[in-house]
């Protein structure tokens, strides 16, 4: 499917794309255009808009229970997405960072610092994506890898070595399977 944004990523306009790739579509294709032509565009093509800054559509900013809610937010809730754990942990970061929470988020800042530094490095915001998805796969395996310490707490304890601790904990990302599905090396 192609999916439509507004160009210039930052923020939510990364890390959108990474959670459709990652656990909607597999083989979605973005195109990133200036907020006015987007509309013709999905007129156009049938594409789903999202992250358009107010334009009306679906997957977009919105407030929920009185609390400010970004586009990631939008599509975790459209594809009920909410039974996972880690993706909880992610999204509360992007939402922090993308609306301005992000002082009472302190990791948001990396997020932040990724966004804005990405864009001097690239010539688009495609290679943009390219950069910044490796940024939010070890996000998110960093709160799998929390809730995996947390859930074998008293086996990891058991374990006398960091290299074991850290083969044990990688075994069990694998065994979650990763939204990349690629086995950690």
């Amino acid at each position: 499917m192609i999916w439509v944004t507004r160009d210039y990523v930052h923020i939510d306009r990364v890390a959108s794309p990474w959670l459709i790739k990652r656990f909607v579509d597999k083989r979605a294709q973005f195109v990133f255009l200036p907020k006015d032509e987007i509309s013709d565009f999905v007129a156009n093509t049938g594409a789903i808009p999202f992250d358009t800054a107010g334009t009306g559509v679906e997957l977009d900013h919105h407030v929920c229970n009185g609390e400010k809610h970004c586009t990631f937010d939008a599509i975790v809730e459209k594809y009920e997405l909410e039974s996972d754990e880690a993706l909880q942990g992610v999204r509360k970061l992007v939402r922090a960072a993308d609306t301005g929470g992000i002082n009472e988020e302190p990791l948001a800042w990396a997020l932040e610092l990724v966004a804005v530094g990405t864009p001097f490095l690239v010539n688009s915001d495609h290679e943009a994506l390219e950069k910044e998805f490796p940024v939010y796969d070890a996000v998110y395996t960093y709160f799998k890898q929390q809730i995996i310490r947390e859930k074998y707490k008293d086996e990891l304890e058991k374990i006398k070595t960091r290299p074991e601790r850290h083969a044990f904990i990688k075994q069990k990302l694998n065994e979650s399977l990763l939204p990349t599905k690629r086995p950690l090396s």
